[in-house]
């Protein structure tokens, strides 16, 4: 501890865009010296992205409002299990950290990082959005069950991100007692302003795609790949149709399965979906605005970092038993903002969206809840996460 100020070390491959702006809040805490150790330049500088078939590059990252090295210069490196940091050692001698934030065990210098901290002694902080709600080959889950019983007794505290990720580290023998839930970071401040103007936006994404304003709207978020399963929304316009109920889609993104689907909904008789690509997440708020629910039909999502921009935007949320962010004290609480339904069940999922279509009262009141909820989250995720850190270290 210098001068009663924490030094706190982040450890991570590359710059994502919605912790970025968790970075710029938790760099402004007092008796905290934040710094950013990145791996890599991947998504600082141009990128090709497989699933979503583009090249990406984030112009939201605002890096001149935090500390941050790139340990490997100007390499824009892959962020996958062989990404190394070979002056990481370095590096956190040289900044003396007193805890260290670091992110999953896949990569080499994750674990390189595991190791320096637990060899001096630094508190070490985890975070990963894993959960076991998704279904994984029996003998994954019996290697995994001996190893990270291993690596975690060798972790301090562990930053959640919600109910299933907390249920995730207790199978592998975790104490609650070093939980310390922090929830997705999104951009706030970008948020903010596009929830202020929220009437505005609604209208011009609508008149933009030729919807009336009355029209009930749904959208979904993601790279189009096959887990991501947006063919369900498909199908649940097509159920909708049968029971005479009419509803358009907006799909954001791109990917591999963007033909399959469209391809799919051109088969729609009065129902539509709209296609709307990449859209930049400066503009995604808007997209959330112009909507009236957010559905995630995904057969494998962690915890969906889409929902948590949404419920932000006051939408209330359907997603399906296989995504992490429902839980009691999570972004998608059944029957308070959101409802779950079993994995593929259309008719399950279409009945779940009448409900929010045909009863105002019970969509505003969801609505108000996500509204509710998301501010209390967010004010964890850039500020009582990192207070209540600081204390446990003290």
């Amino acid at each position: 501890m210098k001068n009663n100020n924490l030094n706190i070390a982040i450890v991570v491959s590359h710059p994502i865009q919605h912790f970025c702006p968790q970075y710029i809040s938790l760099s402004k805490f007092p008796n905290a010296n934040v710094k950013v150790f990145f791996a890599s330049m991947l998504g600082y500088k141009r990128y090709f992205d497989e699933n979503f078939g583009n090249e990406i590059v984030w112009n939201n990252l605002r890096m001149d409002e935090f500390k941050h090295i790139f340990m490997n210069k100007d390499q824009v490196l892959p962020s996958d299990k062989n990404l190394e940091a070979p002056t990481l050692e370095y590096e956190l001698e040289a900044f003396q950290p007193d805890a260290i934030i670091s992110y999953g065990y896949f990569q080499k210098f994750q674990r390189a990082c595991h190791k320096w901290a637990n060899s001096n002694d630094i508190p070490l902080v985890y975070i990963t959005d894993a959960e076991n709600r998704q279904h994984r080959k029996w003998y994954k889950n019996f290697v995994k069950l001996f190893a990270l019983r291993w690596y975690f007794k060798k972790i301090d505290y562990f930053f959640t991100v919600g109910n299933a990720n907390e249920d995730y580290y207790k199978l592998y023998g975790v104490n609650p007692k070093s939980f310390i839930r922090m929830h997705y970071p999104i951009d706030i401040e970008v948020y903010s302003k596009i929830f202020d103007e929220k009437e505005f936006h609604r209208k011009t994404i609508r008149e933009k795609f030729g919807i009336s304003q009355d029209t009930f709207v749904i959208n979904v978020v993601g790279k189009l790949v096959e887990w991501k399963n947006q063919s369900h929304l498909i199908d649940l316009l097509e159920n909708l149709e049968s029971k005479g109920k009419k509803a358009h889609v907006i799909i954001l993104g791109t990917g591999t399965t963007l033909e399959e689907l469209k391809t799919k909904a051109a088969k729609l008789k009065s129902n539509v979906v709209h296609f709307a690509g990449f859209v930049d997440p400066i503009d995604l708020p808007k997209y959330y605005a112009a909507s009236d629910l957010y559905l995630h039909p995904a057969r494998i999502e962690p915890h969906s970092l889409a929902i948590s921009e949404a419920i932000f935007m006051g939408l209330p949320a359907v997603l399906s038993d296989r995504c992490g962010s429902y839980g009691e004290n999570d972004d998608v609480q059944e029957g308070k903002n959101g409802y779950v339904y079993e994995f593929g069940n259309i008719e399950k999922m279409s009945n779940k969206v009448i409900k929010l279509m045909e009863d105002k009262v019970l969509h505003k009141t969801f609505s108000d809840y996500s509204v509710k909820i998301s501010r209390t989250f967010q004010k964890r995720a850039h500020e009582d996460c990192l207070a209540d850190l600081i204390e446990r270290i003290k």
